[in-house]
């Protein structure tokens, strides 16, 4: 017996710029928990083509973007006779729509009911949908199939998860919806063991945490940083400007290794995080952001245009913002409604969604009615955003001022945004 398990392409938006692009995590995760005697293969359509060649059974994992897609892969099988499971973010938000293109849907995570998934299957009785009735508390959770990809057609593969989840719950943000804002771990030593058998397939000791908040529970962030001093690794993550706010705690996630954050800090304006109840001071920003950098840290801020308050001075603002601080990289996006959030409810109720193209669900295309600017301008406005950044006078003049201690990679990664941003058709 076969199973395909299948990410669907990126459309052109935001994610499908290939700095962006990893391997399938959620996939790798599934082949793991797949039983011992099926075939398992992985197709990441964003880095190969989906063949439509003979399995058995077809899983689908999808995000809002990518739905379409999904159900267009989808439908092909199922034309050819071969079943398809459906699940992921956007599936399991909107299950009536996927399930019009699915003979089973998995609703949330599907960890802990992957196993009978395959029995059913076996014995001519797979279910219209399924949910898990618990969610996973990551304990023994078997170790990624990294065997399974491409490893040479990715930017970055060296990555791992130690926790999921996100206390912050964002109006925005999906994962609260999908992970929960109770932030869940694996245990420590499960997590050092991964990381040893890294040291034996890769010589660079760079790894990537690929956690939504890896301080999001700070006691455990404490016991895996002390873990970790001893690896001599280095490593980045996303994670909540609440990692600076204690200089001890920020210390020790230097000392642990700690080289690169990502943080989403939104905004420059105080009434638009109030707008989506984020628990951020923006007048401390530029302190927490020093201590990073003081530290050698290389930090990729996330900021966010089109909150009811912004107009179109906003994305001078704050690219200004972002050159004044001294940002090594950032990322610009587009507030997106995604399903299922408190974000696309509110603007739903009030007529402000224009489209449901799920495609333009990228973070990137504006798809509902700003406040105070036309859709166009606020597309318009990114767009512009990022070619400052992005110059090449700009990224010389921040290559002359970081206080980045290794300045190699770093201009690497900025080459690479440059000519992404500049050639990449929106």
């Amino acid at each position: 017996m076969k199973v395909t398990l299948i990410y669907p392409k990126w459309p052109k938006g935001l994610w499908g710029v290939r700095i962006f692009r990893m391997p399938p995590l959620p996939l790798m995760q599934l082949a793991a928990l797949t039983p011992p005697d099926i075939e398992v293969e992985i197709i990441d359509e964003n880095v190969e083509a989906v063949g439509y060649q003979e399995t058995d059974l077809v899983g689908i994992s999808s995000m809002t973007s990518s739905a379409p897609r999904a159900y267009q892969i989808a439908d092909t099988y199922r034309e050819k006779g071969i079943p398809v499971i459906l699940g992921g973010i956007h599936p399991s938000i909107l299950p009536e729509e996927a399930a019009v293109h699915a003979d089973s849907v998995v609703i949330g995570e599907a960890d802990k009911i992957w196993p009978q998934i395959f029995q059913d299957f076996r014995d001519n009785s797979l279910r219209d949908s399924y949910r898990g009735s618990e969610i996973p508390d990551l304990k023994d959770l078997t170790p990624l199939r990294r065997d399974l990809i491409k490893k040479d057609k990715y930017f970055f593969t060296r990555l791992l998860q130690t926790s999921r989840g996100c206390p912050m719950n964002c109006d925005f943000c999906s994962v609260s919806d999908f992970n929960g804002i109770r932030m869940r771990h694996r245990p420590i030593d499960q997590i050092m063991e991964e990381i040893e058998a890294f040291s034996t397939i890769w010589k660079r000791r760079f790894l990537l945490f690929a956690d939504d908040n890896i301080v999001g529970d700070k006691p455990f962030a404490r016991r895996l940083f002390d873990a970790l001093k001893s690896t001599k690794i280095r490593w980045g993550s996303m994670s909540s400007i609440e990692i600076a706010r204690d200089p001890d705690f920020l210390q020790l996630a230097r000392e642990s290794g700690c080289r690169a954050l990502f943080i989403g800090f939104e905004s420059i304006r105080q009434d638009a995080l109030q707008e989506i109840h984020k628990r951020y001071k923006v007048r401390e920003y530029e302190e927490l952001i020093k201590r990073i950098q003081d530290l050698g840290i290389t930090l990729e801020g996330s900021f966010i245009f089109g909150f009811d308050g912004d107009n179109k001075d906003v994305f001078k603002q704050t690219v200004e913002f972002c050159y004044r601080n001294n940002f090594n990289l950032v990322q610009f996006s587009v507030l997106t409604p995604f399903p299922g959030t408190r974000l696309f409810a509110n603007l739903k109720k009030v007529g402000r969604i224009l489209t449901y193209d799920w495609t333009r669900y990228d973070a990137f295309h504006c798809v509902y009615q700003p406040a105070k600017m036309s859709p166009e301008e606020l597309q318009e406005g990114i767009i512009d955003a990022y070619q400052q950044f992005y110059s090449n006078s700009s990224i010389v003049k921040r290559l002359g001022s970081t206080a980045l201690k290794i300045k190699w990679p770093y201009s690497i990664l900025m080459s690479m945004m440059n000519y992404d941003f500049k050639h990449f058709a929106f």
